[in-house]
């Protein structure tokens, strides 16, 4: 990643505006009207059933991307009779009360029988003010931002309707899409990925999205909001700053944390010298337990601690 094209962050509310206007034909505001869209819009942001990601170059917003998790039946019976105007039948089912989002307790460990359904609601980006290889650098963050969003839950399929005869052609070339139907005279594309379509692709990233795992932690969202935070390397002070709580407060729950693994995940710590002084004993299991989390993120699903707080 070029050094002027920052990490993909989380939306704020106060994006949104900004965010929907890279592509207004995604707003899904056909039925319900722009004003009732945008309400729906802000109401998914505060799910952790939505995830959503910017990418920023210098400060301004690029590129958006958008899903939800949504219920077998609303996916079912999307894939099996795609129509144009996907987006705007998910906002007006929404808008009108329909529980088509899949609810919390949905996310955390399934049942292998019952894979969640992600559709894509949103995934474009502005070319306007960039240099060749910003835009490039931008097109192909986003991608990558989805799958960090989504890696680490018993994903089933992925469906959405790219809109636009750049970003449809995007997604296609991809060559992980399965299109289904394609609106010419709308210039949508009803596009669906499966497990198998995923892994039918040699050296594509998509097949992360399908290695799941199921945790072993039993992480409470406290204890998964700590390492949440912790990830970004901020010391103890900073991790108080971040959590509104006391750095001894840090520390005990830190070592709370340790404790709990040693008893359900003992083999977490081996290597982290028992015969240390107790001060360097603490930032050793806290790179582990740190590692860990990196490279098996079903522990820490699902989360989104910036846009509850802000909420």
């Amino acid at each position: 990643m070029r050094s002027n094209l920052l990490n993909w962050r989380e939306v704020r509310e106060a994006d949104l505006p900004q965010c929907l206007n890279i592509e207004p034909r995604n707003i899904g505001d056909e039925i319900v009207g722009r004003e009732r869209a945008i309400e729906v819009w802000n109401g998914l942001l505060r799910t952790r059933a939505f995830g959503s990601c910017v990418v920023e170059v210098e400060g301004r917003i690029v590129a958006f991307g958008a899903s939800v998790f949504v219920t077998r039946e609303f996916a079912t019976q999307e894939i099996a009779d795609p129509r144009p105007g996907l987006n705007s039948r998910l906002i007006a089912a929404v808008a009108n009360g329909q529980p088509v989002v899949r609810p919390q307790s949905d996310l955390y460990d399934t049942a292998p029988e019952d894979e969640l359904d992600l559709m894509t609601l949103y995934g474009n980006w502005r070319a306007d003010g960039l240099s060749e290889g910003q835009f490039r650098d931008a097109v192909m963050q986003l991608p990558m931002s989805y799958i960090e969003l989504h890696t680490g839950y018993r994903l089933g399929r992925l469906f959405g309707e790219p809109v636009g005869a750049e970003q449809c052609g995007f997604v296609e070339s991809a060559g992980v899409w399965r299109v289904t139907k394609q609106f010419p005279e709308s210039e949508q594309t009803f596009v669906v990925m499966s497990r198998e379509d995923a892994f039918s692709v040699s050296g594509s990233m998509a097949p992360t999205l399908f290695q799941y795992r199921a945790p072993l932690l039993g992480l409470r969202d406290s204890e998964k909001h700590l390492l949440v935070e912790a990830l970004t390397r901020r010391s103890d002070s900073e991790l108080a700053e971040a959590m509104n709580l006391s750095p001894p407060t840090i520390k005990k729950r830190w070592q709370a944390l340790f404790e709990k693994i040693a008893d359900v995940h003992p083999d977490l710590f081996l290597g982290a010298d028992d015969k240390a002084s107790s001060g360097s004993r603490g930032p050793q299991k806290r790179h582990h337990i740190l590692a860990y989390v990196r490279s098996h993120p079903q522990e820490l699903r699902p989360y989104r601690w910036r846009a509850f707080k802000e909420a």
